[in-house]
């Protein structure tokens, strides 16, 4: 996953205690590359990719409520459904990953 861009990652627990990790690719200016992973349920499973290309473009000094409004127009159309974790949460923890910065060695810990 991890491009020539600048690669950030977050990982938090959740309230309810389900884990929650992104790691994304930015350019500085958009978002490149989306990876949401975790101990939380999704269905169906499959909506988790459309809902990372949603994401993919946007820009890096988007709001987490504009991030949050994105994730749930995907579930929609996808007819999906998060268990464990929100469409908030998610957005919260790509907000504090793009506030990070990961070396080139650290990345691939």
């Amino acid at each position: 996953m991890y491009t020539n861009g600048v690669n950030h990652m977050s990982t938090k627990k959740v309230p309810g205690g389900k884990l929650l990790r992104i790691k994304l690719d930015t350019d500085n200016i958009s978002i490149c590359a989306l990876q949401i992973s975790g101990d939380f349920f999704l269905h169906p499973e499959e909506a988790l990719p459309k809902i990372e290309e949603a994401l993919v473009g946007l820009p890096t000094a988007i709001s987490a409520e504009a991030l949050s409004q994105k994730i749930n127009e995907t579930l929609a159309q996808e007819k999906a459904a998060f268990i464990g974790v929100t469409a908030e949460d998610i957005a919260a923890t790509i907000i504090e990953a793009i506030g990070t910065e990961q070396t080139a060695q650290t990345a691939h810990v």
